[in-house]
């Protein structure tokens, strides 16, 4: 009986193996270009048949009016606004993707009342989810797993709107405000992801990135004390919502001091595992009986640096440790940059499909 792709990756994901690895890979709009070029294609989840097609929710009825927060301001460059979260993104290099990051409150005092007042989008208007239950059937149906994930969580919002050093500072200092501004982003970040799990959808989750190089953003007794609790909030609202949801968390960098606690609070995949950052296989080989795992291919290194050969043999070897018994979807640790070869990409697709359970 022939596997779907939606038992495919939901096996490998509930860590039991599946007859061969699922995997994915994302594109920067320059690499996107290049695919366009050398395949004629114009999706890459269509052209490679991903196993998992990601889902979204509708616009805000009634946008939100962000000028009022940018009087009296000018940006170095084209600037787009956030449309749910007002927070200026700034293209600073012509052609490049990259953006820089303003606040609404850039250089302002940012007190409890503007903590209270400041706009987030309504993610419990029912508008934002017309026909999002039909579209999530519809697409089971056609053997594929769905999947919504935020991209960004409490932490990433907070600084988003208030500014990252004088949030930072924030958090430090434990103000009233940040903890104003922390409880209700993420009922937000919550709102929509009780909301899509209730409509149907395999997976759910976030990106929140609270690690560096070698280290967390924060010292992991804070994460504890202001993060985790809001993070187990945000994951128990989309599980009561559907309790078999598995919930995805993505945070780059090294953050090896909190996986004990993103399993207590009912984390089931872990992405990206970043490769220069941790050991994806020791980390896999201490948890991998309680928690599955996405990506684990360097972005940094092998993709844009190294050979084709280099790139089957890391597909390779993660397959053989993060692979063993399942609990793993193979990807490169972050969308793919402008510097990584076709060649490469070629020989990780290829090296992926070779990966079969026997």
């Amino acid at each position: 009986m022939k596997v779907t792709h939606r038992e495919r990756i939901l096996t490998a994901y509930r860590r039991r193996t599946p007859d061969r690895l699922p995997w994915s890979l994302g594109m920067t709009p320059p690499v996107l270009e290049m695919f366009r070029k050398q395949t004629g294609a114009s999706d890459p989840a269509r052209y490679y048949d991903f196993d998992a097609v990601w889902l979204g929710v509708n616009a805000a009825s009634r946008p939100t009016d962000w000028s009022p927060y940018y009087a009296d301001r000018s940006f170095e460059g084209p600037v787009n606004f956030e449309s749910d979260w007002g927070f200026a993104m700034v293209q600073k290099e012509p052609g490049s993707h990259f953006r820089h990051y303003e606040s609404p409150f850039d250089s302002k005092d940012f007190t409890p009342d503007d903590a209270r007042r400041y706009p987030l989008p309504d993610f419990r208007d029912r508008a934002r989810y017309a026909g999002l239950a039909d579209a999530n059937r519809k697409i089971q149906a056609q053997g594929y797993a769905t999947q919504y994930v935020i991209g960004f969580s409490t932490f990433d919002f907070s600084w988003l709107i208030r500014g990252f050093e004088p949030f930072l500072a924030d958090l430090a200092t434990e103000e009233e405000s940040a903890r104003i501004l922390m409880d209700r982003v993420s009922d937000t970040v919550a709102d929509v992801l009780e909301n899509v799990a209730a409509c149907g959808a395999d997976i759910v989750g976030c990106g929140e990135d609270v690690g560096m190089q070698n280290a967390l953003i924060m010292g992991p007794d804070i994460w504890r004390r202001e993060i985790k609790p809001r993070f187990r909030k945000i994951i128990s609202r989309a599980k009561r919502a559907k309790p078999d949801v598995l919930f995805f968390y993505h945070s780059d960098g090294n953050i090896a001091e909190i996986i004990p606690d993103l399993i207590e609070i009912g984390v089931d995949i872990l992405n990206p595992i970043q490769p220069e950052c941790m050991d994806a296989a020791a980390v896999k080989a201490q948890y991998g009986d309680r928690l599955s795992f996405n990506g684990a291919i360097g972005t940094q290194t092998v993709m844009p640096r190294g050979t084709p050969d280099d790139v089957r043999a890391a597909v390779q070897a993660a397959f053989e440790t993060m692979g063993r018994g399942g609990g793993y979807c193979c990807a490169p640790s972050h969308t793919l940059e402008p510097e990584v070869p076709w060649e490469n990409i070629v020989a990780f697709v290829e090296a992926c499909q070779a990966c079969i359970y026997r």
